[in-house]
């Protein structure tokens, strides 16, 4: 059954969040296509266009996920994604500072509630032993989305074109398919197991009462404000709050810049540097998947978040403290660093969800 599951719900997922990240982070990859010297920007000004997306993202994010839980998931999902598809496509017409601003700040309205509503999707589907694994691979698409986001930036510097700039391609470019798979979101993706058609009957039972017997008690997924109440004062929530927030800090950190850090090392031309961000991002993605795949395998999830914190700090201290010449010495830190933010948030997010 849960290959039948995979079939059907895993591809459609990945590329999703695939898309959504790509349209999130590829303002780092339009900074060296030259969006903030066309829009006359000033360094804070730049700094204001990254963060701001992640003030709606906190706002929006428990109001987007009640409205998930209450409603079908699948028309949720589609129409999320038809508006940020649509958000990150009119960023190409930005012609200043606020114009950017406001449209990376609807981009975090309507990204808030994906990734933490394919959490709960998937939780109505999979088995706590088979939760981390299904995790693992959907978020890994994250680091590979930084991949195809270095690719297509280098790709697109390539275009010789008076028309548009290389920023304004790389959001029209990036920003179109996420509309366009919108409808296809809503129509394909199922809501639940009990109203599944692409099972059987009996694969329906099945479905519900593995589940049932898997989580017992906690398998109830209604809405009450009881449950708000319960979270919000329970001590392991501001515990996660913690990890969470922290490792987050990091892995937005390297999100967001590792173009600019990739191109401040060597004297490459600024192509070179968007191709150089490839390596880091699919070593990542390997990563995650293998660290998921290991995870899920033993059912241990501390021990390997301690071990993926440990090579972020090693790669951070080299970083540091490598001398600018030593090239390459920095960009394996950079690797490092990568694998590890990246690879640590699957652990983490089936470490909690599974508790």
């Amino acid at each position: 059954l849960y290959r039948k599951l995979d079939r059907r719900l895993l591809p459609l997922l990945c590329i999703l969040y695939l898309l959504s990240y790509i349209d999130r982070s590829n303002i780092g990859n339009a900074k060296l296509g030259g969006l903030e010297e066309d829009l006359n920007m000033s360094k804070s000004e730049y700094q204001w266009s990254l963060s701001i997306f992640y003030f709606s993202y906190v706002i929006f994010d428990l109001p987007s996920n009640i409205i998930m839980r209450r409603w079908r998931p699948s028309h949720w999902l589609g129409i999320l994604m038809f508006c940020w598809g649509a958000v990150a496509t009119a960023m190409a017409a930005s012609t200043s500072f606020a114009g950017l601003a406001v449209c990376r700040f609807l981009l975090g309205v309507f990204e808030a509630g994906f990734f933490p509503g394919v959490i709960y999707f998937m939780s109505l589907w999979y088995t706590r032993k088979e939760y981390g694994r299904r995790i693992g691979f959907f978020w890994s698409f994250s680091s590979l989305a930084g991949a195809f986001g270095g690719l297509i930036a280098f790709g697109i510097s390539q275009i010789k074109n008076d028309a548009l700039a290389t920023w304004q391609w790389l959001f029209i470019i990036e920003g179109v398919p996420s509309v366009l798979l919108a409808a296809l979101s809503a129509w394909y993706l199922p809501n639940k197991p009990e109203t599944a058609t692409f099972l059987t009957e009996e694969e329906r039972e099945l479905a519900v009462n593995r589940l049932a017997n898997d989580a017992g008690a906690s398998n109830d997924h209604s809405w009450s404000w009881a449950q708000v109440v319960s979270v919000f004062t329970d001590w392991k929530t501001y515990v996660y709050m913690c990890i969470y927030i922290l490792g987050t800090v990091a892995l937005q950190g390297v999100t967001l810049f590792l173009p600019s850090i990739v191109a401040n090392m060597g004297t490459w031309s600024k192509p070179v540097a968007q191709a150089l961000t490839v390596p880091p991002y699919f070593l990542a993605f390997l990563a995650t998947v293998a660290i998921s795949w290991s995870s899920d395998k033993y059912f241990e999830r501390a021990y390997h978040m301690v071990g993926l914190n440990s090579i972020a700090l090693l790669g951070f201290l080299l970083l540091m403290f490598l001398s600018s010449d030593n090239v390459a010495g920095n960009y394996i830190a950079a690797c490092l660093v990568t694998i590890s933010v990246y690879g640590n948030v699957a652990v983490k997010v089936a470490w909690f969800n599974n508790n």
